[in-house]
């Protein structure tokens, strides 16, 4: 009972944060949005250096990195399976969720392109892909860069779990205000069932195939779906578990969603020209509303954006819930 009021509490703490945001943005005494996206960016950055400082600055942590590194991986592989089964199954039963479907919905990529525009040739694809890593890999720089801190520095005087918690806390009152302010019409996302359907069948599968970590790594039921339900929300799932008391599961949960993005940066041009292109929506996750976005409607096509922006957000509001309920079920 203790538990479950004190899961319930952070819920709540963090729901007040988003909600403080977004209000603020409503009622329009938020910054600009430039300003905002600026302030985004640097808290998200510090967020990264204290997650990273806080696995370097822990012997007993930095001992377990290999470990971690290897159950993270199998966490972020299986979880971007099960989403690509589970969004393929769901393709035979609800429509507009395949190619033929997604025709009658708006332009593919190769529509919007005149006839007599050049395609682009090989190389520039290949330059075009590795500009899309950019993003990714300097977020990776600055976890990279709080682990080597960490690492060559004393163990800290002070809680670093408390320190994460409050910058995650920033970090999510101004997304709130970053949502109000990006001005998108729910009401047209919604209008197609795939916007709810690709979304639940990425949860269902993405928690279904974390279930093969159980006997592969000794975790509980719970503990495996808490480490995939952060989907690619590495921010804030490997705060979430850290701070509710394992901060070695904390970090592989980090790790595993890292890995997830990374996975889906690679999948995604090729799922998005397949037969059922909403696959590369579920394989991104809650980053299909913003880091995967660009590469999402250009390999599937311009029709695809609402549907990949309301499944990450939906996914991105479940995570502040799911995975402590998760993590409380052991």
């Amino acid at each position: 009972m203790v538990f479950a009021m004190q899961g319930l509490i952070d819920i709540l703490t963090l729901l007040f944060f988003i909600c403080g945001g977004a209000l603020l943005a409503k009622f329009r005494l938020a910054p600009k949005n430039s300003i905002v996206d600026g302030i985004v960016r640097y808290v998200l950055w510090a967020l990264l250096f204290s997650m990273g400082f806080r696995i370097g600055n822990n012997p007993e942590l930095f001992a377990n990195l290999g470990t971690m590194g290897i159950m993270a991986l199998a966490t972020a592989v299986l979880a971007v399976t099960g989403s690509c089964l589970a969004v393929y199954g769901a393709s035979f039963v609800v429509p507009g969720l395949r190619r033929l479907e997604a025709r009658g919905s708006g332009p593919r990529p190769s529509d919007t392109i005149s006839s007599s525009a050049p395609r682009w040739s090989l190389r520039k694809r290949f330059l075009a892909f590795i500009a899309q890593l950019k993003a990714p890999l300097k977020l990776l720089a600055f976890v990279v860069a709080g682990l080597l801190t960490g690492m060559f520095l004393p163990p800290a005087a002070f809680d670093m779990g408390r320190v994460t918690g409050w910058t995650l806390d920033a970090l999510l009152f101004f997304i709130g205000m970053q949502f109000v302010q990006s001005g998108t019409s729910l009401k047209k996302a919604f209008a197609s069932p795939a916007a709810l359907v690709v979304p639940l069948a990425t949860m269902v599968g993405t928690l279904a195939s974390s279930l093969v970590l159980v006997p592969l790594f000794s975790l509980t039921a719970g503990k495996a779906m808490a480490l995939a339900g952060g989907f690619g929300w590495y921010s804030l799932s490997g705060v979430l578990i850290s701070n509710l008391g394992d901060p070695v599961l904390g970090s592989v949960s980090f790790l595993a969603n890292m890995f997830r993005e990374s996975l889906a940066l690679l999948l995604i041009p090729f799922l998005g020209r397949s037969k059922v292109p909403v696959m590369a929506v579920s394989v991104g996750g809650a980053t299909s509303m913003d880091v995967t976005l660009p590469l999402i409607e250009q390999s599937a096509g311009p029709w695809i954006v609402p549907i990949s922006f309301m499944s990450g957000a939906l996914l991105s509001l479940v995570v502040p819930f799911l995975v402590p309920l998760c993590f409380k079920l052991g």
